[in-house]
């Protein structure tokens, strides 16, 4: 028995042949402005029709259907939506869990949160975008290796500068060396469609660069925004987004032979009384709805942002948002992925909403657990034991089935009112903040990096300074 994971449809069939339609035209007649000509070059020979004045691919309907055909298809029957969690740390502040203030980060704040989410059993580790340290901001992707590995980290990618290219690879051979792996297995670097259906002239030319050394850099979809970036209807964006996911699904193809087909979403709203891009609005549960339905249609995989949240500090708006865009992805079959922590569109950093979306992150987890329904967890014997009006609390299949029947919290209450009040009336951010001060003073560090790697790191920085800034 599963409870998440069912189809969900969310649009007639008629409405989902319209924006499949809609989709094909955006990819046939208008088509992805690519500023680089080398890749051109290759999508050419890969036999799509090339606009080189324009820096314009497109992908006529026959190819896209024939792609869409051949692709590995994902199994929606007999697959559980995936719930997957890590510590987001981008350009934000600090929620200080002594103070309750928010402060620019140091390298101790910096150390003591990547410690806190590493040891969240349902979080998973943390990943760094750029660096929160005071570093030259035209140096930040370097930095940020440096203090991804230093911490126990992961990098999160991006390049930023084409001129930093040749230097981040000049770190992953330092790096691949020192660990002794091979440097395809440890390469993570990505650029990403900020304006929709086109691929920059820096973010390009870095995607080439690499091909170039034999190294991959991932292409992310853009973050769309109904009425800035993308229509301002649903059906118009979610057909835009569509169009680019699947013309992001034929680059990979054409580029690097892959037929897996997946499709992402991170579609919200712009907010046109204040100009900000929220992250807690229902419209992006919906469009993950939307997609999730498409997805199905395609036979892709399908992953969505959800428990993000616009609230500037842990409080009932972070959770009831971080809920409204989780569950409703899960629960059609979606994969989520949740950036532990962050709150206020990315800008804070809390290491008590850490603490409150592990306690959230188990509670999804079991939500999304299979169940079973069989001769021992029915429990016939037992019933019949125990007869009319009867008690299970001593039965043997209470204590056989419980633990892993039962989710057990560690922030939420357990209590009735009294025994609450009697023990100091905490609510659930208070116990949170108890936890992530006690394991900001207890959890351990990870193994230095090794003197020789860091100092290695530093002579590239230093070059990169010399030469950039």
């Amino acid at each position: 028995m599963r409870i998440a994971g069912h189809r969900f449809d969310v649009l007639s069939l008629r409405e989902a042949d319209r924006l499949h339609d809609a989709a094909l035209r955006i990819l046939g007649e208008m088509g992805m402005e690519i500023q680089e000509r080398a890749l051109l070059d290759e999508l050419a020979a890969a036999g799509l029709p090339v606009n080189f004045d324009e820096h314009r691919v497109r992908f006529p309907r026959s190819s896209v259907e024939r792609a869409l055909g051949e692709a590995e298809t994902f199994d929606w029957d007999s697959a559980a939506p995936h719930l997957r969690a890590s510590a987001g740390i981008y350009h934000s502040l600090y929620h200080d869990p002594e103070t309750g203030r928010l402060v620019p980060w140091t390298e101790k704040r910096l150390a003591d949160y990547i410690a806190v989410a590493r040891a969240m059993p349902n979080v998973g580790g943390a990943h760094l975008l750029g660096c929160r340290l005071e570093v030259s901001p035209e140096l930040e992707p370097l930095y940020e290796r440096l203090y991804a590995w230093k911490w126990g980290a992961t990098e999160g990618g991006s390049i930023h500068r084409t001129e930093l290219c040749p230097y981040l690879l000049e770190i992953y051979r330092a790096h691949a060396d020192r660990v002794q792996r091979p440097l395809r297995e440890i390469f993570r670097a990505a650029v990403y469609l900020a304006p929709m259906m086109k691929l920059g002239r820096h973010e390009a030319a870095q995607v080439a660069f690499f091909r170039r050394h034999g190294l991959k850099v991932d292409i992310g979809g853009g973050m769309g925004a109904m009425g800035a970036n993308l229509p301002v209807t649903h059906a118009g964006a979610v057909a835009l987004h569509l169009a680019e996911q699947l013309a992001l699904n034929l680059l990979d193809r054409a580029l690097n032979g892959n037929r897996r087909l997946h499709l992402g979403g991170s579609l919200s709203v712009l907010d046109l009384k204040t100009g900000i891009r929220p992250f807690g609005r229902p419209e992006m549960a919906i469009a993950n709805l939307m997609l999730i339905q498409m997805a199905r249609r395609y036979r892709a995989s399908y992953g969505g942002h959800g428990g993000l949240s616009d609230a500037k500090l842990p409080s009932t708006e972070a959770g009831a948002q971080k809920a409204l865009t989780a569950i409703p992805t899960l629960l059609a079959g979606g994969n989520v992925w949740i950036d532990a922590g962050l709150l206020s569109i990315d800008e804070v950093c809390s290491p008590i909403q850490l603490c409150l979306d592990d306690e959230f992150l188990g509670a999804l987890s079991r939500f999304v657990h299979e169940f079973e329904v069989a001769d021992e967890t029915l429990g016939i014997d037992a019933i019949l034991a125990a007869g009319p009006g009867g008690n299970y609390l001593d039965a043997e299949h209470t204590v056989k089935f419980f633990r892993d029947e039962h989710w057990q919290p560690g922030i939420w209450s357990r209590q009735m009112l009294r025994p609450w009040m009697a023990g100091g009336g905490k609510l659930d951010a208070d116990r949170a903040r108890e936890m992530a001060l006690e394991r900001i003073r207890s959890v351990p560090r990870p193994a230095p990096l090794a003197e020789e790697l860091e100092r290695d790191i530093e002579r590239i920085v230093g070059s990169a300074r010399r030469a950039l800034a």
